[in-house]
C-alpha cells in the first residue's frame, strides 16, 4: 500500500467536508420529498394498482437518499480520522491550525487572524510544520495498523 502524505490526506477532509454540507442539503430535500408524497398514495408498490408515477418517484427518492447516506458515512469516516490524527498532535497551535484549515474550513488570513500571526508568510510556515506532525502521526498510525511493531516493542 503506498504512503498517504498529510497533505493529500487533508485536502480529502477539506472536500469531504465540503461535500458533507452538499449532501446533508440533498438529504434534507428527500426527506421532505419523502414526508410530502407520504400522504399521496397508499401502499408504494400495491400490485392490484400498479404503480403510479407519485410511486415511482418516492422509490426513486428512497433508493437515492439510501446512496447519499452511504457517501455520507464514507465522509464521516474521513473527517473523524482527521479528527484523531488532529487530537494526537501534541503542540495546540498546530491543532488549531489544522483544525481551522480542514475541519472547519477556515482560510488562511482568518487563521492568521484567529491566532494573531503579525507575519502572513507565518501562517503557511506553520501550517508547514503542523502536517509535518500529522505525517507523523499518521506514519505511526499506519505502521499500527499494519500490525508492525518499533524495535523494543513486544506484543502484549
Amino acid at each position: 500500500m503506498e504512503k498517504l502524505l498529510a497533505k493529500d490526506f487533508f485536502r480529502q477532509v477539506h472536500l469531504a467536508e465540503k461535500e458533507l454540507k452538499v449532501l446533508n442539503a440533498k438529504l434534507q430535500h428527500y426527506e421532505d420529498i419523502g414526508l410530502s408524497m407520504g400522504g399521496t398514495s397508499g401502499v408504494i408498490g400495491n400490485k392490484q394498482r400498479g404503480s403510479s408515477r407519485v410511486e415511482m418517484a418516492a422509490i426513486g427518492a428512497v433508493d437515492v437518499f439510501r446512496d447519499l447516506i452511504d457517501q455520507q458515512k464514507e465522509y464521516t469516516a474521513i473527517i473523524a480520522r482527521a479528527e484523531q490524527v488532529i487530537r494526537n498532535i501534541s503542540q495546540d497551535r498546530y491543532r488549531q491550525i489544522l483544525n481551522y484549515r480542514y475541519i472547519c474550513g477556515w482560510s488562511f488570513k482568518s487563521i492568521s487572524d484567529e491566532l494573531r500571526y503579525n507575519n502572513p508568510n507565518s501562517i503557511y510556515r506553520a501550517h508547514g510544520y503542523a502536517l509535518t506532525e500529522a505525517q507523523k502521526i499518521m506514519d505511526k498510525q499506519r505502521g499500527t495498523d499494519n500490525g508492525e511493531r518499533r524495535a523494543g516493542e513486544t506484543e502484549s
